[in-house]
């Protein structure tokens, strides 16, 4: 029983010292939770800013999206306006000049028109024929028709003069057109762009490019930034569970220990008693079984001591006549010569330790 109380009590020696590393295991849990955990909101708060200006981009990016088109539509409308100023001061040239050509045309034919009839009747004179009625005044007789002069007008001239005029008329409305379309044009492009010059308007145009560009590489962190905010969320949940555990192990710690100290206490105090004072049980133990054995051994001793002496008596007689018969004087003599103390000594160690054996 006392081996096993040894043993029993190098398996609570055993077993507090597991508890003894799970304890600083847990410490070690509780610490690094902790330590964590004391930088959560400053965590959380950096994480959930990144969400929130990822999510405001995103919203951003979304308006200046819808800005983006009439921007450039304003932009290409002021551009197109520039370009129609310039084109319809060309046209309103090219009308002016078409104006004045169909003018000088339409004054031309005129004046060809007006000689003509001038010198009509010599035109008429022309066709004449003696016999032939005039288709004027029907007379029969042309006594003295009209001669043409230098410089007559006839009607392939008028003609020629009136097609003229009107090729410079049709050019000169289709000049006008042109410089009406071109108006209208520039009307809507003013409309649209506005009085606004082009270089600012392109300057915004290409300064709202690059917001929306700035918002649409923030907005695209947000799927990150949420994913980031979720793990480390999953993580806090993970370290307050691994505190907690680490608490209620440490708690229920508490009662075996204490169970633990009572059996310890308890074997150490019976293991004190088995001792006796020795060292060990096993030192207490070897002594007991030493003393047993020497009790053993005193025991048979005295009994054999008794035998002995009803033996010595005969033993004596006995020894004198040998004595007497080896011629000593003595029995003494004969034991001196027999054996030195040396030698009996070694003797009686011998049989000492065959005994104990």
């Amino acid at each position: 029983p006392t081996c096993r109380a040894e043993r029993r009590l190098a398996e609570l020696v055993e077993e507090r010292a597991g508890l003894d590393r799970q304890e600083r295991a847990d410490d070690e849990v509780r610490q690094d939770a902790e330590t964590w955990l004391a930088d959560w909101e400053t965590t959380r708060t950096g994480l959930q800013s990144r969400v929130d200006s990822a999510q405001e981009a995103a919203a951003r990016a979304e308006q200046l999206a819808l800005q983006r088109e009439p921007a450039r539509r304003r932009l290409d409308a002021a551009r197109l306006r520039d370009r129609l100023t310039d084109d319809t001061e060309e046209a309103r040239r090219r009308a002016l000049a078409a104006a004045e050509d169909a003018v000088e045309a339409r004054a031309h034919w005129l004046d060809l028109k007006e000689q003509r009839l001038h010198g009509i009747a010599a035109e008429l004179a022309a066709n004449l024929t003696d016999g032939a009625p005039c288709a004027v005044c029907g007379a029969t007789e042309h006594p003295a028709p009209a001669r043409k002069t230098a410089g007559h007008v006839d009607r392939d001239a008028e003609g020629r003069a009136l097609a003229g005029h009107q090729a410079a008329d049709e050019r000169r409305a289709k000049a006008e057109r042109h410089l009406g379309t071109v108006r209208e044009a520039l009307a809507a492009a003013t409309a649209e762009a506005g009085d606004a010059a082009t270089d600012r308007l392109a300057e915004e145009a290409e300064e709202l490019e690059g917001t929306y560009a700035r918002a649409r590489a923030t907005a695209s962190t947000l799927h990150a930034a949420q994913e980031e905010l979720r793990r480390a969320e999953g993580e806090r949940e993970q370290r307050v569970a691994a505190q907690q555990q680490a608490v209620v192990r440490s708690a229920s710690r508490v009662a075996g220990r204490d169970r633990l100290e009572r059996e310890q206490a308890s074997l150490e105090e019976e293991l004190a008693r088995a001792r006796d004072g020795a060292e060990s049980v096993t030192a207490r133990a070897a002594q007991l079984e030493r003393q047993a054995a020497l009790l053993t051994r005193a025991a048979e001793t005295a009994r054999v001591a008794e035998d002995t002496a009803q033996r010595l008596k005969d033993a004596d007689a006995r020894l004198a006549d040998a004595a007497f018969r080896a011629r000593f004087d003595t029995p003494a003599d004969a034991a001196a010569a027999l054996l030195d103390d040396t030698a009996h000594r070694e003797l009686q160690r011998r049989l000492d330790a065959w005994q104990s054996e």
